[in-house]
């Protein structure tokens, strides 16, 4: 066995949309090796020859939109896009598909959506399958109950799902789903037309944009806001009123097109099949180039932005950016080897991205176009951060878990006299970017680095896939804590670079098995870019800790300061009621640290990185006994104890006192003249070993009982087991107590009574079992003899038609109650059932029996009530508290077996709208239906779907019955 209590390895493994993954910036997928064949890696993923056939929904887009308006809405979208000159794409509409796609036929079921077969993700027949959800249902189906309310359509009236790829890296299969709800009035066609443009987009195989993303807040640059791309991440511009979307004409910008031409290149071998367009190499710019650090990695994640500028000026015109994203080609997340390599639906997280090391750093802004009228001009390069915000369904470039900050200073360049057909390559190595240098106490799996001495080490994760390995011996009985502290380049705490997830191993484990304990999550400590992983030890061993990005990325800025706050030993092991001094012997020690000695505080005298000195506060109430002893930091919140149950913990009293515990011992009733065995067992000091050859006394100090030995008081030794038996017997009905000692003072004492005729009573109420429910249920007798729990007693259980009893015969415990367990139900409407149990000797119905009724509940008519945690307000790190509901009857009796269903859409928060200027729209982060079936106090649970790191805002709906329903709103606030 280990030296850990298993709690398993905890994996933080981000759920991939659907089947795909949706990477973000530039292209929106790039071919991997784990499922794309080996000469599609490293390419975009497009439309087979640029020629994109969709198929339109039989029925209306809504009331007041028709069948035929809602296709010329579509075919206008997907025009803007094919009447690119210098794109090699034709957005064709090849037919309808052979149904009107509705709530009917496509749906949320227990197995998973049925839909028609002709929008299956299989159904490449129709590549592109245009869906009109006239009632939203579609969408509810899809995303989960309230996903097309039309309060969002800025963010919900187009929704897009591309959900089939070939293994040669060619889309082969999508759905664009229109809200139909979001067509109310003109303002609102508007804006899905605005979004149908959007939504092309994502179908295309473009992703989200950062150009002129500096022009938020405020919309205070006109000329910014004309540059503003189709393809941005987070809806800006318009509301779900329906506004208008974006400044001047609503159309495919410069970043689009530079983006659509990189995917889709007009060139001479397909020139023939696009009879009109220019070859876009001689009609473009393209500049390309790698970013670096002075190490010579290549730096993922710059954006980096090209724009013209004004002639005769050096200031950039803001109405043509163009932008990219360094190392777009390359993975942004390979998993790691803590949290592991697959995703939740098992797919593998290299099947996007490469890892071939000269893309790791290489931008592409070829193919933009030039200023309109101009034959030439100059050009302002400058490379920037992506918004840290730009994360998950919004990301910007190759990190999808958070945006890493670029390292140093970024430069601005200009690039002058550039013209149609203009090739630059323009490589940037930044000198003040991180480097390797000041960095330790790190080692490989095979041969891992030593626990330094004081606990604390600087290492780096540098080099792609890299992880510092590190081993140790700890003792068991111990709590510790291991932390990581994300620094940047100049050694500040940071969240913006390496996201470092903990793991765990015994010293003797295989190599390349999984963990046995690991962080849930990174950065989840308190100051910024703290990752914490405390961890108990069962036994003593050997341990080896590894640390890695979460992504299993490893650059020269991912700079970390690690430290195990570890509590070995404490001397003495034994130490007066009245307290006194210790020495607490360990690492990761540092001043402000507290020490806690059986839950109060001590006085620390002096204390290093490897020694505390404190005086023990004197024991609670003077009481003598083992305690634990816990180190704090109150800024990490990490903290080690030494558990006072180990064989090396403290306790208060003298080292050499034995102790005793009942074994065994007559309790409640028990029958007058019955003799029963009362076993003690005396223990060493160390709360382990057994004592041997101890005398223990026993004696009636109360009632009237009569011990083996005839008399009052007698005694018996301990065997080598430390065990020692005496038998007593009750002489009446009156309480007896008796006590055990022993010559140190310790003792136990026990309590009983005769037990007289006993009696049985029912603890367990009617059960109100939701109509056709199949229920396990455990009704309990309570046995009574003088009024005092009897154990001990056999009981009999049968049950009528509508119930099933799973044991016959149980047995009452030491508090005199029986159970079995019953299977109810199906109960037709208006029937009962019942089940009996009875003392032995008793038949139904006399009374050594008790009935307990089973009534068949209207599920239909339920009501749901709030117990508690339906609104929530919380901060940033708060534990949220479950959801507590009640089904209740018409009549007001707790309802078991019916079934609620908690619809639950988790947005990213955002502050209260300014009363001027745009509203941001949280993006959805999750949703997710969940179903709780009450139990038999009609009380079911939720335990919200939440994010303790990040401000968020949960709004769900609970549902049962046929129109009972309950809201549900948890806040969590910066």
């Amino acid at each position: 066995m280990g030296i850990f209590q298993r709690l398993g390895c905890v994996a933080f493994l981000l759920a991939l949309a659907g089947a795909i993954s949706a990477w973000a910036g530039g292209p929106r997928w790039i071919a991997g090796p784990a499922y794309f064949n080996p000469s599609a890696l490293g390419q975009p993923l497009v439309w087979r020859n640029g020629v994109v056939n969709y198929y339109t929904d039989l029925g209306d887009l809504s009331p007041s939109v028709t069948q035929a308006q809602a296709n010329a809405m579509v075919a206008s979208a997907a025009a803007l896009w094919s009447s690119v000159p210098t794109a090699a794409l034709q957005i064709k509409a090849a037919g309808s598909l052979a149904e009107d796609v509705k709530g009917n036929n496509f749906y949320a079921g227990p197995n998973g959506i049925t839909m028609p077969l002709d929008v299956e993700s299989s159904a490449t027949g129709t590549p592109v399958g245009i869906i009109y959800d006239a009632d939203g249902s579609v969408l509810n189906a899809l995303e989960g109950q309230g996903a097309s309310d039309p309060g969002a359509c800025n963010t919900n009236a187009v929704t897009t799902v591309v959900d089939n790829f070939s293994i040669d890296a060619k889309i082969a299969h999508a759905l664009l789903i229109v809200n139909g709800l979001c067509t109310a009035d003109a303002a609102h066609v508007a804006l899905v037309q605005y979004e149908l443009l959007r939504g092309f987009g994502r179908i295309l195989g473009l992703d989200w944009s950062q150009a002129n993303d500096q022009m938020f807040p405020g919309n205070t640059t006109p000329d910014g806001l004309l540059g503003w791309p189709l393809m941005h991440p987070v809806e800006k511009l318009c509301n779900s009123n329906g506004n208008p979307c974006m400044t001047g004409t609503i159309a495919p910008r410069t970043d689009d097109v530079a983006a659509l031409n990189r995917l889709y290149p007009v060139n001479s071998a397909n020139a023939g099949d696009f009879l009109g367009k220019l070859v876009t190499a001689t009609a473009t710019i393209s500049i390309r180039g790698t970013i670096s650090f002075r190490t010579g990695q290549g730096m993922q994640g710059v954006n980096v932005v090209a724009r013209p500028l004004i002639p005769g000026t050096d200031t950039p015109d803001m109405r043509y950016p163009a932008a990219a994203i360094s190392g777009r080609l390359f993975i942004g997340n390979a998993g790691n080897l803590i949290d592991g390599f697959i995703n939740n639906i098992g797919a593998p997280f290299d099947q996007f991205g490469t890892v071939t090391a000269l893309d790791e750093g290489w931008y592409d802004l070829s193919c933009i176009p030039l200023p309109p009228g101009q034959t030439q001009a100059d050009y302002q390069l400058t490379f920037e951060a992506i918004n840290p915000l730009y994360t998950g369904e919004e990301s910007v470039g190759p990190y999808t878990l958070g945006q890493v900050a670029p390292s140093g200073t970024m430069p601005t360049v200009i690039l002058r006299g550039l013209t149609a057909g203009s090739a630059i390559i323009q490589n940037e190595t930044i000198g003040d970017s991180a480097g390797d240098e000041n960095s330790g106490g790190d080692g490989t799996e095979a041969s891992p680095a030593s626990f330094p001495v004081n606990g604390e080490w600087l290492a780096r994760l540098s080099g792609y896939g890299h992880a510092s390995w590190l081993r140790g011996h700890i003792r068991g009985g111990r709590q510790l804590t291991v932390e990581a502290q994300s620094l940047d380049e100049l050694g500040t705490n940071t969240a913006a670079k390496a996201r470092v997830v903990i793991g765990a191993w015994n010293g003797d484990d295989p190599f390349g098995t999984d963990c046995d304990v690991s962080t849930p999550q990174p950065l989840n400590g308190i100051p910024a870019g703290l990752t914490t992983l405390s961890f108990e030890s069962a036994n003593d061993g050997d341990i080896r800790i590894a640390l890695a990005d979460q992504r299993g990325d490893g650059r020269p800025d991912y700079l970390y300061l690690g430290r195990l706050l570890y509590a070995d030993t404490v001397t003495p092991l034994r130490i007066a009621s009245v307290g006194g001094p210790i020495v607490i012997d360990g690492t990761g020690f540092l001043p402000g640290n507290t020490v806690i000695v059986g839950g109060n505080e001590a006085v620390i005298t002096s204390i290093t990185p490897t020694e505390i000195t404190a005086i023990a506060p004197p024991s609670t109430g003077g009481v003598a006994g083992n305690v634990d002893v816990t180190v704090t930091d109150p800024v990490t919140q990490g903290w080690t104890t030494i558990e006072g149950s180990s064989s090396t913990g403290l306790s208060y009293g003298a080292q050499n006192t034995d102790g005793i515990r009942t074994i065994s011992a007559p309790a409640n009733g028990v029958g007058i003249g019955e003799p029963v065995p009362f076993t003690v067992e005396t223990i060493a000091a160390n709360g382990i070993a057994p004592a041997a050859n101890v005398t223990v006394t026993y004696t009636v100090t109360k009632g009237d009982a009569s011990l083996a030995c005839g008399h009052q008081s007698c005694t018996a030794a301990t065997g080598s087991n430390g065990l020692a038996t005496l038998m007593i017997t009750p002489t009446s009905a009156a309480a007896a107590v008796v006590t055990a000692s022993i010559g140190t003072g310790a003792s136990v004492a026990i309590e009983f009574a005769g037990a007289a005729a006993p009696s049985i009573a029912a603890l367990t109420n009617t059960l109100h079992l939701a109509q056709g429910a199949i229920f396990a249920w455990e009704p309990q007798a309570l046995v009574l003899s003088n009024g005092l729990p009897y154990p001990g007693q056999s009981l009999n259980w049968s049950a009528s038609a509508g119930a099933a009893v799973e044991s016959t015969i149980s047995v009452t415990d030491p508090n005199g109650i029986g159970w079995t367990q019953v299977t109810a139900g199906p109960l037709a409407a208006a029937s009962t059932a019942d089940v009996n149990a009875c003392l032995a000797g008793s038949a139904p119905g006399s009374s050594g029996c008790v009935s307990f009724n089973i009534v068949s509940d209207d599920p239909s008519m339920a009501a749901l009530v709030a117990v508690g945690g339906t609104v929530q307000t919380l901060a940033v790190g708060d534990r949220v508290s479950p959801v507590l509901l009640q089904v209740l009857d018409v009549a007001g009796n707790p309802m078991a077996g019916a079934t609620v269903t908690f619809y639950e859409t988790l947005r990213q928060w955002e502050p209260v709208c300014p009363s001027t200027g745009g509203c941001p729209i949280a993006p959805v982060l999750a949703t997710q239906s969940v179903q709780a079936i009450s139990d038999s106090g009609g009380m079911v649970s939720l335990t919200p779907l939440t994010d303790a790191t990040v401000p968020t805002m949960l709004q769900a709906e609970a549902v049962t019955g046929n129109s009972s329903t309950m809201a549900i709103s948890i806040e969590r606030h910066p």
